[in-house]
């Protein structure tokens, strides 16, 4: 038998521990180790933590805070903004991500040297203008001639903030796991601390997109854990990282895979909003009302539920947009969590009604015939769920920031043209045959189990993590 292992689990805000609380990931670690927590100590002086701490007083061996100033925060940012330019050759998720934080919403043509392009760009010069302003101290900081420099001061500013090398010491655990949403202070400080006390790094970025599309590291973990083996490469190489030391061990939602049967569907079709501008999704909206309205005749409307869900937002604007856009559109129910800000992944609501809306979420899936989704992480939900999905990405027009332009430039998303049950809608056309054959011949579609893109096995997530923990301590 192997001997018990002392882990520290180090997380940046409460929110990095939702989807590990509700899916007992720190209950199944504590069956075969001593898990220690550690999260910054404003964290722990809040209700949501004393909520959280009685769902987790049975797992964790010890609690300890850290301190993490608001100086280490904004230079971890920093960092990881200058990266991004820094790199932006070697990823057209960089590069992407750039042109959306300068052009995004502008409706802008992808080929930006096109006489419209110009002439959209001097319609919203004072807008772009702001952008640049806004931007400039990232592009500045990430040029080649500063850069090397900068990043050393910075990256000292954001340890010296940040007291995770005492807590690790003191702890002195065999492996440190450290949840990621992005390259942040608290990311750095505790990579660098393993590194200087000789112990193992774990690094969990714990949404889809995380490892491949936020920035580059500027410390890298022993061991990274990504999604699914169609981004460990792109990882690898972003990351320079060996391939070895990047592992696909999918997503703690997911665990084994929940693979529903199609008498168990409700009829609902959820529709699903990716990007920040929730008026991004109107034309493919107004292409699915179109296709019910001069179907009437064959498709029986009152047993098929459409639920539109958009990107979680408390923009006004945003909100606004969503219920006129429902009252004009009512054969559109607007998913309730979202229109009143309550969704699982918001940070401002309590951890009860964070697990409440995760349940209405994964509830939603599972009485659902078919899903049509942005490019998001529901359709990695869903299709563990053996639940096919359309992915509206209309190719006409496509502008920067658009659902085509990411599905073809964006690392974590170029990989669904070739998963098993997702289907592309390039155009109307094609959106209407794939919602008609979908609605005359509903069926489940198992999803591909081979860990490329939908990443299951006969471990559960918990067991996964293990088997990369025990490995990196043995490679000590």
């Amino acid at each position: 038998m192997p001997p018990r292992r002392k882990i520290l689990v180090v997380a940046g805000n409460l929110s990095h521990l939702d989807q590990f609380v509700i899916h007992g990931f720190f209950k199944e670690l504590a069956q075969d180790t001593d898990v220690y927590l550690t999260l910054p100590e404003q964290d722990r002086a809040t209700d949501r933590w004393r909520e959280v701490s009685r769902k987790l007083e049975d797992s964790l061996h010890e609690v300890v805070g850290y301190e993490y100033s608001s100086r280490s925060k904004s230079s971890g940012y920093q960092i990881g903004a200058a990266l991004t330019y820094r790199y932006r050759k070697t990823s057209e998720s960089y590069h992407v991500r750039i042109l959306e934080s300068l052009f995004g919403g502008f409706d802008l043509p992808m080929q930006i040297r096109s006489r419209r392009a110009l002439f959209i760009l001097f319609k919203r010069r004072n807008e772009l203008a702001r952008r640049i302003v806004h931007e400039f101290p990232a592009m500045v900081r990430g040029t080649r001639a500063i850069f090397w420099i900068w990043s050393k001061v910075a990256t000292r500013r954001v340890e010296s903030g940040c007291s995770l090398i005492s807590i690790v010491k003191s702890i002195d655990p065999d492996v440190t796991v450290t949840l990621m949403q992005r390259q942040a202070g608290f990311v750095i400080a505790s990579i660098g601390a393993g590194r200087k006390l000789g112990i193992p790094t774990l690094l969990i970025p714990y949404k889809w997109d995380n490892a491949s599309s936020k920035s580059p590291l500027i410390k890298t973990p022993t061991r990274m854990l990504v999604y699914n083996t169609a981004i460990q490469q792109v990882c690898a190489r972003l990351h320079k990282m060996p391939l070895s030391a990047v592992v696909a061990v999918g997503s703690v939602e997911i665990g084994k895979g929940r693979e529903t049967r199609i008498d168990q569907a409700a009829g609902v079709v959820p529709l699903i909003g990716a990007t920040l501008d929730t008026k991004s999704s109107a034309n493919w909206l107004r292409a699915i009302d179109n296709f019910f309205e001069t179907r009437k005749q064959q498709v029986d409307e009152k047993i098929v539920k459409l639920v539109w869900r958009p990107y979680p937002t408390a923009d006004k604007n945003n909100l606004d947009f969503m219920r006129s856009f429902a009252v004009e559109h009512p054969r559109f129910e607007l998913d309730k969590d979202i229109e009143a800000s309550i969704s699982h992944r918001s940070s401002k609501i309590t951890f009860a009604q964070t697990q409440a809306a995760y349940d209405r979420y994964i509830r939603m899936l599972e009485r659902s015939s078919f899903v049509v989704s942005e490019g998001t992480s529901v359709i990695v939900d869903a299709r563990a769920r053996g639940l096919a999905v359309i992915y509206p990405a209309f190719k006409k027009e496509a502008v920067v920031g658009s659902q085509w332009h990411r599905l073809n430039t964006s690392n974590h998303l170029k990989g669904l043209r070739d998963t098993t049950g997702v289907f592309i809608a390039e155009d109307e056309k094609e959106l209407d045959h794939l919602l008609a054959d979908f609605l005359k011949n509903p069926r489940r579609i198992p999803p591909d189990n081979t860990g490329e893109n939908i990443f299951t096995d006969d471990r559960s997530y918990a067991r996964r993590v293990l088997d990369v923990v025990e490995d990196a301590i043995n490679e000590r």
